[in-house]
């Protein structure tokens, strides 16, 4: 039996958003500092009839059955153009989007 100081720390590594898993990540990198990401969802994806969409409505946004089609990254190493570079490159293939989609600006200090 675990202890429940153990079991509490693992139930909030399992609440991570997709958006605060990559926070950390970016966070881990020379020169990035603090940084805030905000995906945008596009329209649904084809797979879902039109007659479910009234209940998706009602059920609330289901993440899963909508494609990330932008970014935004706050950054406070974003000034430099070299972070700025990294960051874009990195989010770009973890993420399989094109850069154009990814908007990265500085933190505001």
């Amino acid at each position: 039996m675990l202890p429940s100081s153990q079991t509490n720390s693992t139930d909030k590594k399992a609440t991570y958003t997709n958006e605060e898993k990559l926070e950390q990540t970016l966070k881990a990198m020379q020169g990035v500092g603090e940084v805030k990401v905000y995906f945008y969802y596009g329209q649904m994806t084809a797979d879902i009839d039109e007659n479910n969409l009234f209940s998706q409505y009602f059920r609330g946004t289901d993440q899963g059955a909508k494609d990330v089609t932008g970014m935004l990254i706050v950054s406070e190493g974003a000034a430099d153009i070299f972070v700025k570079n990294e960051i874009r490159a990195v989010v770009s293939q973890v993420m399989q989007m094109p850069i154009h989609r990814i908007i990265i600006v500085p933190m505001e200090k």
